[in-house]
């Protein structure tokens, strides 16, 4: 099929997934636009080769496994004040308030910056800036953009604010952030993984629009979907009162079949494009190199020889053992899996059960009418949304 003009492979199936995963190492590598090579510079998914697992081995330690409870208070500091906005302040948008708490979030955890702090307002401003140019023209057409320009701007004032957290990290360390150890493991990095900065925007990017897209769609599903919605609620009042049940793969089990039921319906993720740097066989299919591959994990999760009745939201098939939540491809999967998928899955852990600790949710228009689906899965208009308390 024609993906973005060009001729490309498309893997649409949960079989074919597995099976493109399984071969990528040496034979696939991301395919980003020129405009992507220009703001995030050396960041993972820019990469190729050695720099690409080396880079990956560098970062892996700080967003994943035991670090991991080293920031659960501080995202539950950052989140449970904005939830009870929420709560508080009637109808709003949800998506603009969940992208807005996924990036105070982000810039807690990653950088060490406090909400309200006036890092946090330099930081907001210039990342908002950047975000939108990733939006520009695509090809030789950018360079006549504006909001191209504004981004590159930005970019090299985030990169001196990153430094200068950086430094007070490696001075003084950073309680309930990943950034000290991020410092130290890239204090003597190779060239070819290149700079923190570069990857910090690549993190904090990803954190933020991915995460508020999937705790934008568990609470639509939620909303419609009361008899889950009270189960997970009380889950969810335990988890508050037991923050590090969170962490615990075997705790929580609605609240995380909710949740990974929500990947499977509304991955963040449209398409994914690989190029094929080595010949390989997919579906018993010879693909020569230089060939384009494009995988749809949306597509997959709705295979219905996998998931039986894909178009309804069944969180009771990742209880009943029907599948894995583990299995699922919203992150990707193989050599370019995302790193930062158990922090965004702590993340939107964390501020959906400090949504469902104020009250259950609420859309007085219904559901989204209008939606996109790149960058990441979104509405495209404002979504009225509320917490409605109710008697525990």
């Amino acid at each position: 099929m024609t993906v973005d003009g060009v001729e490309t492979v498309l893997v649409g199936t949960w079989a074919g997934l597995g099976e493109l995963f399984a071969a990528e190492r040496g034979r696939l590598e991301v395919l980003n636009t020129p405009l992507v090579h220009d703001l995030f510079g050396h960041a993972l998914f820019n990469l190729t080769g050695e720099g690409h697992r080396e880079a990956r081995r560098l970062l892996r330690p700080a967003l994943a496994g035991r670090a991991l409870s080293e920031y659960v208070a501080a995202l539950l500091e950052v989140t449970a004040p904005a939830v009870a906005r929420w709560a508080e302040s009637g109808t709003q948008d949800l998506y603009a308030a969940s992208r807005s708490a996924t990036g105070a979030m982000s810039a807690r955890v990653l950088l060490g910056i406090a909400p309200g702090s006036a890092e946090a307002k330099a930081f907001a401003t210039d990342f908002e800036r950047f975000v939108a140019a990733t939006g520009a023209p695509q090809g030789p057409c950018r360079h006549a953009s504006g909001r191209y320009w504004a981004g590159r701007a930005a970019r090299r004032r985030l990169h001196t604010l990153f430094a200068r957290q950086a430094a007070t990290a490696r001075r003084e360390g950073c309680p309930g952030s990943a950034l000290a150890r991020l410092v130290a493991a890239f204090d003597d990095a190779p060239k070819a993984v290149g700079p923190l900065e570069d990857h910090l925007l690549a993190l904090l990017i990803a954190a933020r629009e991915t995460t508020a897209s999937l705790v934008t769609w568990c609470l639509v599903e939620l909303a419609g979907n009361r008899e889950h919605t009270s189960l997970a609620a009380a889950e969810s009042r335990e988890a508050l009162a037991r923050p590090g049940l969170l962490l615990q793969r075997e705790e929580l089990p609605v609240l995380r079949a909710v949740f990974a039921e929500t990947q499977r319906m509304h991955s963040p993720n449209l398409l994914s494009v690989r190029e094929v740097v080595c010949p390989m066989t997919l579906g018993g299919h010879r693909i020569p190199a230089g060939t384009r591959v494009a995988y749809s994990p949306s597509a997959g999760h709705f295979d219905p020889d996998t998931f039986p009745e894909p178009g309804s939201f069944r969180p009771g098939r990742f209880l009943a053992g029907q599948a894995s939540g583990a299995r699922l491809w919203a992150f990707g999967g193989g050599a370019h899996a995302c790193l930062g998928r158990p922090l965004a899955e702590l993340m939107a852990l964390t501020i959906v059960a400090c949504a469902l600790g104020q009250g259950l949710p609420r859309l007085p228009g219904g559901p989204p009418g209008r939606i996109r689906y790149r960058p990441a899965k979104a509405p495209i208009d404002p979504l009225p949304f509320a917490l409605v308390r109710q008697e525990t």
